[in-house]
């Protein structure tokens, strides 16, 4: 049976699914690489090895369907294999299919047994949707779990949990829990801040954010929702000194650009 510790290190590194769920277009590179890849499968169909790579190469390029499909091919000859059924899952998610992930996440615990990458990423899927099951499973995770950034990654899916059914209070705690345990996990601090935001407490929010960006001055995130915060406070000459913060480290956040258009500092 194929190992499955290297398969779990490509699926979790990705980019986010694209948001339509449909094969996104890929660079010369990429298509070059999967057309190497495509080609070596055509000569030695029977290897699995490449078809492996193959599916790696088209999930990194956003092709799932096409991924799913090799995969179909390699679960065909061992349709209990935890690697495979992980891979399937993965490439469900990122598409967006979020019910047949989950059950794909399933059939892959079932089938080894003890699997806490997948365990994870089924808690966050069962998070996302409102399912008790994330809390009974990141509950389960944690006692096992002993590495500091591993108990981090469970807790924020915990508290994702809370925030999706409404629970704030529950999820301050958790979030509280993360920081206390690990100062250095940024997006617990983001999290904590959103809550007060969304409860229109922006002094909170301006403070939690804060804390974030003196954690690392580079958190661009951070810098971003400081300003956001200030806004909302009538802080309108910080809140612009630190939308460009934000930008200066991340240019992508279109947002920032908005707001700097919005409040007149750019055309």
């Amino acid at each position: 049976m194929t190992g499955f510790t290297s398969l779990c290190l490509f699926a979790c590194t990705n980019d986010k699914p694209a948001e339509n769920g449909q094969d996104a277009t890929n660079n010369p590179p990429a298509n070059s690489k999967i057309a190497e890849l495509e080609n070596k499968l055509q000569q030695e169909p029977q290897v699995d090895s490449i078809r492996e790579q193959f599916v790696e190469q088209l999930v990194q390029n956003n092709q799932y369907d096409k991924a799913l499909a090799q995969v179909e091919t390699l679960l065909q000859k061992q349709p209990n294999n935890p690697a495979y059924l992980f891979m399937k899952a993965d490439a469900l998610e990122r598409k967006g299919d979020t019910a047949n992930a989950i059950a794909s996440y399933e059939q892959s615990i079932a089938a080894a047994g003890l699997f806490t990458e997948a365990e994870l990423r089924l808690a966050s899927l069962y998070a996302e949707t409102g399912n008790k099951k994330a809390e009974i499973l990141c509950d389960a995770l944690l006692k096992d779990a002993t590495a500091v950034q591993f108990r981090s990654d469970i807790l924020f899916v915990k508290a994702a949990y809370y925030n999706k059914i409404k629970q704030a209070p529950k999820a301050l705690t958790v979030y509280n829990q993360i920081i206390r345990e690990d100062y250095t996990y940024l997006d617990a601090y983001i999290e904590k801040g959103l809550i007060y935001y969304d409860q229109q407490k922006f002094e909170d929010a301006h403070k939690v954010f804060a804390q974030s960006t003196n954690v690392s001055n580079k958190f661009a995130d951070g810098y971003f929702w400081m300003a956001k915060a200030e806004e909302k406070l009538n802080r309108t000459t910080e809140a612009i000194d630190n939308y460009k913060r934000s930008l200066a480290l991340d240019q992508s956040i279109a947002e920032a650009k908005d707001a700097l258009k919005r409040l007149g500092v750019v055309k």
